[in-house]
């Protein structure tokens, strides 16, 4: 099945009919994606491989009336040292931030095994789900753990969704991309239980018309996390006017370019101690996540492009609230992402790279007003960080009418 997530759009004849087709009918992609899925879900059935997860899932008996536990499934397993504060791992931070918000025995981790088949995982975590008595799942469902190439959550959530009665919170960091999304509508629409939490886009009805799901939502952050963060900073002053980190994709290296035309000097990636320059140098031999947001904080302005390689979709990047975790102020290309969560008065919007010169040289033309701003952006990304991954979930269940989480809401 082709899948211009990761392939792109295909050439030749083959790619103009796919063309065509679109026009005619937007979603048949994810219709063809959909029923290639089916297929995929009966070749498995009928191998016989994953009969272990069905014999499984006939002893995970719903119980109502059980204190809330949520199991999350790290994406990678300890042993490569991703499932620690302090190194931008998503699911530990979520992890983490519930034991410090519920208790600790509100939370327990699941790890698949390196190697290990999708049948054999699948089937050990229907019974951890059951010896644990969770109430609620959250893994990352773009791809399945320890081989985020291979995608088997749709067989898994076939099986479980039938006989538990808990809620599988399937994390996702871009539905922008088409048939990332048409995975997520796959599962919503096996059972009812099943909610998106998408930390760049909005979703809501996206998967099932007028079903509320989670997103954009913030990266939560564990307060051993901001420690080490805290103490990294300690003695960071800034040296940098103008800054840009990230993935440096086509598009942005052509408004990097204008800005320079413009006449605006912007340090670029300077945390980093080589001189990437596109997309396939910038992600690789990366610096550490604390080293990143030192490079931030040595930054007076940061300049944020909110959109991917996806296509001209506006996403509430992470980046966002680490500038106001590190203390930079914002410069940002979105209109209706950053403002959801911070007040417009404490970052700046721009429209073009003419504007963001105008924008930028006004913002750094007064220091005592750019340093107050940043300050209360950054009181604003504390909060967010430590209140609003696990708030914003609950507010979706308690809407939904699902199973708690035992916790308050996140409202403002």
């Amino acid at each position: 099945m082709f899948d211009v997530t990761t392939q792109g759009a295909p050439a030749g004849i083959r790619g103009k009919v796919g063309r065509l087709l679109q026009r005619l009918i937007p979603d048949a992609d994810q219709r063809a994606y959909a029923r290639a899925r089916v297929k995929d879900r009966r070749a498995r059935a009928a191998s016989g491989d994953f009969a272990q997860v069905e014999a499984a899932t006939r002893r995970l008996l719903s119980r109502g009336g059980r204190s809330p536990h949520v199991v999350v499934v790290g994406p990678q397993e300890p042993s490569l040292g991703t499932w620690v504060p302090g190194v931008r791992n998503l699911y530990y931070e979520a992890y983490a931030t519930l034991g410090e918000t519920a208790g600790e025995e509100s939370v327990s981790a699941f790890f698949a095994a390196h190697g290990e088949s999708s049948a054999k995982w699948q089937a050990r975590l229907v019974d951890y789900l059951r010896d644990s008595q969770a109430t609620h799942l959250l893994a990352h469902v773009e791809g399945d753990p320890g081989n985020p190439e291979t995608w088997t959550w749709d067989t898994f959530w076939q099986e479980v969704s039938r006989h538990w009665d808990g809620v599988f919170l399937g994390g996702m960091f871009d539905s922008s991309y088409r048939f990332t999304e048409a995975k997520a509508q796959i599962m919503a629409r096996m059972s009812p239980n099943f909610v998106l939490v998408d930390i760049c886009i909005p979703m809501d009805g996206a998967l099932v018309r007028g079903r509320r799901e989670v997103g954009p939502v913030n990266m939560p952050m564990s307060q051993a996390s901001l420690s080490l963060l805290d103490e990294r900073l300690s003695g960071v002053i800034p040296i940098y006017d103008l800054s840009f980190f990230g993935v440096l994709y086509d598009y942005r290296v052509e408004l990097l370019d204008r800005l320079r035309v413009e006449g605006l000097n912007v340090a670029v990636n300077p945390h980093r101690s080589d001189a990437a320059t596109d997309g396939t140098a910038t992600r690789a031999n990366q610096p550490s996540w604390l080293d990143y947001m030192a490079g931030i904080a040595a930054s007076r302005t940061t300049v944020n492009f909110s959109q991917s390689n996806a296509g001209p979709f506006e996403q509430l990047k992470t980046r966002v609230m680490e500038v106001g975790l590190a203390g930079a102020y914002l410069l940002t290309d979105d209109h209706d992402r950053t403002n959801r969560y911070w007040s417009s008065t404490d970052f700046a919007e721009f429209t073009s790279p003419t504007d963001l010169v105008a924008v930028a040289q006004s913002v750094l033309s007064d220091e005592p007003a750019r340093s107050a701003a940043a300050a209360r952006f950054g009181e604003r990304a504390r909060v967010l960080a430590r209140d609003q991954f696990w708030g914003t979930i609950e507010t979706t269940l308690q809407a939904r009418g699902l199973p708690s989480l035992g916790i308050e809401p996140f409202t403002g």
